[in-house]
């Protein structure tokens, strides 16, 4: 199999599995939710009319199909209109990567809204008996301390090969991609202690759901983090060789990985069936 069919395959790979197969189990996870939740056994769940939510959910599907289409169409265009696609390698091989971005925008939107959401059930709550936990909630509870080792190691083995390959003298590449990575760890670790220490983001979701949650936060963050720096080593290797059909391939494969770590993950760890909704009913 050639490089060229291995690059395709790739490319319409990322189309299908971010702006069409993660959309679709998205929705079915909401529409689970306003079947088996309807609004008027489950006030607190809704803050919002569903019918808003049905709104926001057809919104965010149309989206990410016009996106699967709009990513075919360019596949197409650069495999069988365009007479020889090696004239177009500079655009080629950082496409991926900035397509895969824009197929991230409907998420991020997504989990904005979600945001929003639950600033309101807090707005609404009332509930004034509030149970204390004796438990204290620790890092390594929740994430292995082998797995945080790892992203340490990770981390300053990038720091070594980015120094190495500009002779340790900090240009301004090797200077970009250190400081891009420390401050995406920095921001993992704030985020992670947000939902570590942090006040409730769900008012009426039990411990055991927040741990299943918080431990969820740890895990994806440890994975994201050591697969971009694996993978900002890997884009500074294949810069210096030139490898462009390499580079296109591992721009398109780093979005794929990366949703699987996100909402693969969350779709698989967090399974919707196994919530207890029983808090979300009207009080008696």
């Amino acid at each position: 199999m050639s490089i060229i069919v291995i690059i395709l395959l790739a490319l319409i790979s990322q189309v299908w599995l971010i702006s069409y197969f993660y959309p679709k189990q998205v929705v079915k996870r909401i529409n689970y939710v306003l079947t088996h939740c309807p609004e008027h056994e489950f006030p607190k769940l809704y803050p919002v009319p569903s019918k808003r939510i049905n709104t926001i959910k057809n919104i965010y599907l149309a989206v990410n199909w016009l996106f699967a289409f709009f990513g075919l169409g360019l596949i197409f265009y650069f495999a069988y209109v365009v007479t020889d696609f090696k004239q177009h390698l500079n655009i080629l091989d950082d496409l991926p990567l900035l397509f895969g971005m824009v197929q991230f925008l409907p998420l991020f939107i997504l989990e904005i809204l979600g945001h929003k959401h639950l600033k309101l059930m807090r707005n609404q709550y009332s509930q004034s008996n509030r149970k204390a936990v004796l438990q204290p909630r620790r890092v390594f509870n929740f994430v292995s301390p082998y797995h945080v080792g790892l992203v340490v190691f990770t981390y300053f083995i990038f720091i070594l090969f980015e120094l190495y390959l500009s002779d340790f003298t900090f240009n301004s590449d090797a200077s970009i991609k250190i400081a891009t990575v420390t401050l995406v760890n920095v921001l993992f670790t704030i985020i992670a202690m947000a939902n570590l220490y942090g006040k409730k983001r769900d008012p009426y979701q039990s411990e055991h759901e927040r741990n299943k949650q918080t431990a969820f936060v740890f895990t994806s963050f440890v994975f994201i983090s050591i697969f971009m720096t694996i993978y900002l080593m890997m884009h500074s290797w294949v810069n210096i060789y030139e490898l462009n059909y390499v580079e296109i391939l591992i721009n398109s494969l780093y979005f794929q990985v990366m949703a699987l770590f996100s909402i693969g993950a969350l779709l698989g760890r967090l399974k919707v069936e196994q919530i207890n909704f029983n808090v979300y009913k009207a009080s008696h």
